[in-house]
């Protein structure tokens, strides 16, 4: 049984962790997993914190994409993209080059740089559809 304030089915669930001292990492697939077009960048952004802030005080928020691809339309909008600069996230425009999986190289490089400089216990959210990560 996990302790009290202890993250449900987190590694190690004798040892406790306190949320509210625990840093957190944002990183958007955004490439996998898009703003639908009925939905307001500011109102998704506002939901994805939401739904962080119980796992700690959010240091890094990344979204990652392509602004050259035709199905990344949305953030080429120039409200979406500063509704998501304004809520605290960081665009990063990964171009492809014609080569795979560029965006998924330069996202895990990402969070694993801010796992080794956050010196307190970190949470790492992915936001993907990308079955990819699901051995990072």
């Amino acid at each position: 049984m996990n302790a009290p304030g202890a993250l449900p089915g987190a590694a190690g669930a004798d040892e406790f962790v306190d949320p509210p001292n625990a840093t957190v990492g944002v990183f958007w697939d955004y490439e996998n997993v898009r703003i639908p077009r009925n939905v307001r960048a500011t109102r998704a952004a506002a939901a994805l914190r939401d739904a962080v802030l119980p796992f700690g005080q959010i240091l890094e928020r990344r979204v990652y994409y392509d602004s050259r691809r035709a199905a990344e339309f949305s953030l080429r909008n120039t409200d979406s993209r500063a509704s998501l600069d304004q809520s605290g996230f960081t665009l990063v425009d990964c171009p492809t080059r014609g080569e795979k999986e560029t965006l998924d190289k330069k996202l895990i490089v990402d969070v694993m740089q801010f796992a080794h400089m956050t010196r307190r216990p970190s949470c790492v959210v992915l936001v993907t559809s990308d079955g990819d990560y699901s051995y990072a």
